[in-house]
């Protein structure tokens, strides 16, 4: 029993320092995107340290608790795990990619990056859960902090490139942890400050960055919180008060204004269409099973690309037919079955919700929104991991 208590103690200490250095590392990502704007591929410096520590760390909490965790979780989650790890790692080293290139491990193809989703079988610890949701509260005043910053010493950028590349990463990062704070907090009037903190940023980081989709999650997550809402009357009155509010800074702020207008000018031009039409017109049947590696690239205009705007497509065109079977069970289908049982707390309610919107984020919804080594990327794992233990022991 002592030396259980110590593993969890273990995991706890290198689960918190791979979010905190994550954390940490989103002001050091964003500048380095920024400075990158000329199409320079900007040195992580010392800061690359940071990300490091934050992965290792990171490994070792997953590491631990896939030992301790075993009869904490449903047999078939395991199994789908561990099929997911096993065929990329075969799809990795069949490609011929090393393990002795950082990049490459930890790219969104990489070993290492789909073993931090290993971070599911964290949650199942509830003093750990309770400590991180507290963690997503901090992430919120940060990141706030961060992009008030910005604002003040940069403005929002002339054009909408010099936008993402000042506010990109804040926004990415603020639409997968804000609605989750904002619904979790909801009836907690000691924190109300930090409830409209996050849901304000938010919309503010979509309108800078003139994302259509985050723009979209928002309005999504009023919708929810409205229908569980029980005095809808004054929750109305509510959000036409917040409205005419942010109407009046978007009219006598002159970045928040520019914004706006560049936002309404993309208007609903399509911007993904023609990118599937080539790709999917370049798609092999028989490489979709097996996957069609590390290294998969298809022809676009007169260059070769090796990304595309809907990660469901994209990780059956290079890594096959499992996993993405495997990683639709996991972030969908789980999530799926729990939201239609009865009598679900809200609070489960509220984590089905933020996966059902990952699933359709990466649908293409929000083409910013990857399977990456990213902070975002460690949230909605410990969210999920939170649905699969719940799923795991019918705990509702």
């Amino acid at each position: 029993m002592k030396d259980l208590k110590r593993i969890e103690n273990l995991i706890s200490f290198f689960f918190f320092c791979g979010l905190l250095l994550s954390l940490g590392f989103v002001y050091f990502a964003q500048e380095r995107l920024f400075y990158s704007i000329d199409g320079s591929v900007a040195s992580l410096g010392a800061a690359g340290f940071i990300r490091i520590f934050a992965v290792i760390s990171t490994f070792l909490a997953v590491f631990l608790s896939l030992f301790i965790a075993k009869s904490k979780y449903h047999y078939s989650i395991q199994f789908a795990f561990y099929t997911l790890i096993i065929t990329i790692s075969l799809n990795y080293f069949i490609s011929g990619a090393s393990l002795d290139n950082f990049s490459e491990l930890m790219s969104t193809r990489g070993i290492g990056t789909w073993f931090c989703m290993g971070l599911i079988f964290v949650s199942y610890n509830e003093k750990i859960f309770v400590k991180f949701k507290k963690f997503t509260f901090l992430c919120i005043v940060i990141i706030a902090l961060l992009t008030l910053y910005n604002l003040v010493d940069y403005g929002v950028g002339r054009w909408r490139g010099e936008s993402l590349s000042k506010y990109r990463i804040y926004a990415t990062n603020m639409v997968w942890i804000a609605p989750y704070v904002f619904l979790i907090l909801k009836g907690n009037k000691k924190l109300i400050w930090l409830r409209l903190l996050a849901i304000g940023m938010g919309i503010i980081l979509a309108l800078i960055t003139q994302t259509r989709s985050f723009l979209i999650m928002y309005f999504l997550t009023l919708v929810f919180d409205f229908y569980h809402t029980e005095k809808k009357a004054v929750y109305s009155l509510m959000i036409v008060v917040a409205s005419l509010g942010m109407a009046y800074l978007v009219l006598n702020t002159e970045m928040l204004g520019n914004a706006l207008e560049l936002l309404i000018n993309r208007g609903t031009n399509d911007t993904r269409t023609g990118q599937l039409k080539v790709f999917i017109s370049q798609l092999d049947f028989f490489e979709l099973i097996t996957g069609k590696g590390h290294f998969a690239t298809y022809g676009f205009g007169l260059d070769e690309s090796s990304a595309v705007d809907n990660q469901w497509l994209y990780i059956f065109w290079w890594g096959g037919l499992i996993p993405l079977i495997c990683f639709f069970y996991l972030t969908t289908l789980i999530p799926l079955k729990l939201m239609f049982l009865k009598k679900l707390t809200y609070e489960t309610k509220v984590e089905c919700f933020v996966l059902i919107l990952w699933s359709l984020a990466l649908l293409g919804l929000a083409i910013y929104s990857t399977v990456k080594i990213d902070l975002f990327f460690f949230v909605i794992c410990v969210i999920l991991g939170r649905l699969h233990y719940k799923y795991s022991n019918r705990i509702n």
